[in-house]
Formats: structure tokens, C-alpha cells, sequence
């Protein structure tokens, strides 16, 4: 092997890493930042999560399934508009996955907060977000089980949080309500 070939995997390696990297920390911040600005809905979405979890999952299934697919047809369809027209429903759909881990994490947040580990309402809901890209960032069993399972149950908890009837849950301790 040459030493130019050396540097060059390197250098791919590096690179994976940092995409790997700086794609972990915008995932950490959005659902920090998701949780904090709509805390509301963030305790709906989670008292959703927590009645009926796999009924949220199933719901997150039969609308992330069409819409990905609907995505992956406009995006294929060879018109600039059309295109457009996909990168923006991808875009809304990562969003909508973006508020629906909120609500994921403000229920891993509400677990954290009940060990007793003293720490604030913002500490055990940065410490709840960076659990869950933790353990979607582990290989193979993260990558194709938990980050699956956290979108599915993201997205179907939105829609049952959002759109269904649930009643918010209570506050942390210390934490009030706007």
C-alpha cells in the first residue's frame, strides 16, 4: 500500500466520523430545543408515548411508510420543480420527526429526573436526548432497530399527541407550565 492510498482512507475515515459527529450533535439540539420551546405538547406527545406505546408506533408506521415512499417517487421524477417539491416534504417530515422526539424526550427526560441523579429539568433533558442518539448511534443494533423504532414511535406519537386527546402530563418538579 502506498502512502498516498494510506492518507486517502484516512482521510474517508476522518470524514465519516465528523459527518457522523456534527449529524449526532444536530439531532441532540434539535430534540433539546424541540422539547424546550413546546413544552406543552412535548408532555402530550410523551403522556401519548407512555399510554399506549406500541399503538404509537403502529400509527408512526402507516404514515412514515407512504411518505417516504412519496418523497422517494417526487424526488425521482426528473423536473427541478418536482424535486424541490420532495427536498421540502422531507424536510417537513424531518421536522415533524424533530417534534415528535421531543415528546421521546421528555419522556426518557421524565425517567432520568425520577432516579433521583439531582439534576435539573434542562440537565435530565439534555442527558435524555444524548441516550437516545447514544443508542441510535450504536452499530447495527442502533442503526437498523433503535433509530427506526425512535422515528416510527416519533412521528406516531406526534400525530396521536398533536391530533388525539390526551391530556398533558404534569410538570417537573419546579417546572411551570405556560
Amino acid at each position: 500500500m502506498t502512502e498516498e492510498t494510506m492518507f486517502t482512507t484516512i482521510g474517508d475515515v476522518v470524514l465519516i466520523f465528523g459527518i457522523l459527529l456534527a449529524t449526532s450533535i444536530s439531532i441532540w439540539a434539535t430534540m433539546v430545543v424541540a422539547t424546550l420551546l413546546y413544552p406543552v405538547r412535548a408532555a402530550k406527545v410523551a403522556r401519548s408515548l407512555e399510554t399506549s406505546p406500541w399503538k404509537v408506533i403502529g400509527r408512526g408506521t402507516v404514515i412514515t411508510i407512504p411518505s417516504i415512499l412519496a418523497i422517494l417517487v417526487l424526488a425521482n421524477i426528473p423536473n427541478p420543480i418536482v424535486k424541490f417539491l420532495a427536498l421540502v416534504f422531507a424536510f417537513i417530515f424531518l421536522g415533524m420527526g424533530a417534534l415528535g422526539a421531543s415528546g421521546l424526550v421528555r419522556w426518557v427526560s421524565e425517567r432520568v429526573h425520577e432516579t433521583g441523579s439531582g439534576l435539573s429539568v434542562y440537565g435530565s433533558i439534555t442527558r435524555a436526548a444524548a441516550l437516545i442518539v447514544g443508542a441510535a448511534n450504536i452499530p447495527f443494533f442502533g442503526w437498523f432497530f433503535i433509530a427506526p423504532l425512535a422515528l416510527l414511535a416519533s412521528i406516531g406519537a406526534l400525530s396521536s399527541g398533536f391530533f388525539g386527546r390526551s391530556t398533558p402530563s404534569a410538570p417537573f418538579a419546579g417546572e411551570t407550565q405556560p
